[in-house]
């Protein structure tokens, strides 16, 4: 008898195995299946998951109601995944959630984004930093390398800190990316704020004595810097620049709705942020229209017109 527990530890080997996806989306497929686990395990400490059916299911859905509709349908969508696996690849014979829908709403949000001015605030501290003390050189010079990486390129955080350095083709000007579903993009290097930056970066790194395969941004240990440790150099710099909270993401949005306001297609603003439809990208055309009517409400001739 197979319980859910052995389901469970089957689904997530085999996406990490053969689905290749990142340790990110496992974190969170497991955290999805413990919390149905622990609601439907009450009764049932070695649930087998034949017991599975669309009634627990649609118990589990009900009993969240504090929960955010978003979490509600991305919690439903890695259930019903794993069953779809389990009977793809014969361990079960039957899904019971084959074709089960989630009622919950999700209103689509705007993505959040930073106002130019304010992104030049977190340039200039960021490489204000990199001509101060000489013990200070190194760190400062990898700060702006990083923060210039985030904006310029739009990357996800999780991408940039898998990021190694034979990624980085100084002759092509590129940078390969692996991104969410294993797939991979190039991102060129444009601008030459950023290619000197990470040229400095990658000197440093170099006489640090990094090789090809090693990452490209380290922490003061000289390992793999994590997701948070991008958050917390973030936090300080725009706390010296003076500026309100800034995530990775938020620097990804703005880049995306700024490129799109200056005429650039939006084929080539998906193939820069590595989505996988172009309807994802649509939301920054969104975004763009709301930026249009603020700036034409405020510089409108008629709007200045007394008559």
């Amino acid at each position: 008898m197979q319980t859910f527990n052995s389901a469970t530890n089957w689904f997530l080997a085999h996406c990490a195995n053969y689905r290749k996806l990142s340790p990110h989306t496992l974190k969170a497929y497991r955290h999805d299946l413990a919390h149905f686990y622990a609601f439907a395990s009450a009764t049932c400490t070695k649930m087998p998951i034949e017991s599975v059916d669309r009634a627990l299911v649609r118990r589990w859905l009900g009993d969240m109601r504090d929960v955010k509709p978003r979490t509600v349908r991305r919690r439903l969508a890695t259930l019903k995944s794993m069953f779809a696996s389990l009977e793809r690849h014969g361990n079960i014979t039957d899904n019971n959630l084959a074709g089960l829908r989630c009622e919950t709403k999700v209103g689509r949000s705007l993505p959040r984004t930073v106002a130019r001015a304010t992104i030049r605030l977190l340039l200039r501290a960021a490489r204000g930093q990199s001509i101060k003390k000489q013990e200070a050189t190194h760190r400062c010079i990898r700060d702006t390398a990083l923060i210039e990486l985030l904006f310029t390129t739009g990357m996800r955080v999780s991408e940039v800190v898998a990021t190694d350095i034979i990624q980085i083709d100084a002759e092509r000007l590129t940078i390969s990316v692996r991104g969410k579903g294993n797939r991979e993009r190039e991102i060129p290097i444009v601008c030459e704020a950023f290619h000197e930056a990470l040229t400095r970066h990658l000197a440093t790194r170099r006489s640090e004595g990094a090789k090809d395969e090693d990452p490209l941004f380290v922490n003061q240990c000289g390992k793999r810097m994590s997701d948070q440790s991008v958050r917390s150099i973030l936090r300080r710099y725009t706390k010296d620049a003076g500026v309100r909270h800034i995530t990775p993401h938020m620097l990804r949005h703005t880049v995306a709705t700024l490129l799109l306001e200056e005429g650039v297609d939006l084929r080539h603003i998906q193939r820069l942020l590595g989505h996988s439809s172009i309807t994802t990208t649509t939301i920054y055309v969104q975004v763009s229209e709301r930026s249009q009517r603020q700036v034409l409400a405020r510089r409108h001739p008629r709007n200045k017109m007394n008559v």
